[in-house]
């Protein structure tokens, strides 16, 4: 049926309004997705933006399955960059990466958190040499026949990762991971809201 309804509404030329609670349909049949919250609309946009960059940490737990990991994190905004901390380690993202519309405390430390989708979480059995390289720990190896979720530890810090077909992981063994910092989202802890967005594009062979 959504073959259908999107087979007609490119036929047809028109507009139509499709209202669900499935995030499953909206992602995939929507050119345009509003998105509503306590009765009000929370934001509104692409399907790809909604769910690469969403308005704040409701959205962001909301859309996506798996749940985007949520990982604590404390920054320091200096009026040029964000320079943010956390179990992961220390990352600075450029004024034109952040969203300068949002409060963002100045010249101060302040908690935020990172937002990173369980795909974008790269794991290798074997220290890839990569500069965003972080050592982690396999808490659970979980195959799902096209994929595997895998949950991953850093230190106290818990997360989830996705990998493509069945992988096999022991259980605390220790691995790494490669992490995007180009493709994470930071948000205002005591706001909610995102104020670091991520690239929505990447291109191959081009680290971000």
């Amino acid at each position: 049926m959504r073959a259908e309804l999107k087979r007609l509404h490119k036929e047809t030329g028109t507009t139509i309004i499709y209202v669900t609670h499935d995030q499953v349909e909206a992602l995939t049949m929507s050119t345009k997705i509003a998105l509503f919250k306590e009765g009000e609309i929370s934001q509104i946009d692409t399907p790809l933006g909604l769910y690469t960059n969403p308005i704040d940490l409701q959205a962001a737990d909301f859309i996506g399955n798996p749940r985007i990991n949520f990982i604590e994190a404390k920054g320091r905004y200096d009026g040029d960059s964000l320079r943010v901390k956390s179990a992961f380690g220390e990352y600075v993202f450029a004024k034109e990466f952040l969203k300068l519309d949002e409060e963002i405390p100045e010249g101060r430390d302040f908690d935020c958190v990172l937002g990173l989708r369980p795909e974008m979480v790269d794991i290798y059995t074997e220290d890839p040499h990569h500069k965003n390289t972080v050592p982690a720990q396999v808490y659970a190896n979980q195959p799902a026949g096209s994929e595997t979720l895998v949950t991953l530890t850093v230190g106290d810090t818990e997360f989830l990762a996705i990998q493509t077909g069945l992988v096999e992981y022991d259980m605390n063994q220790n691995v790494f991971v490669v992490l995007h910092p180009g493709r994470m989202n930071v948000y205002n802890k005591e706001t909610g809201r995102l104020i670091k967005f991520a690239k929505t594009k990447h291109k191959a062979g081009v680290e971000d």
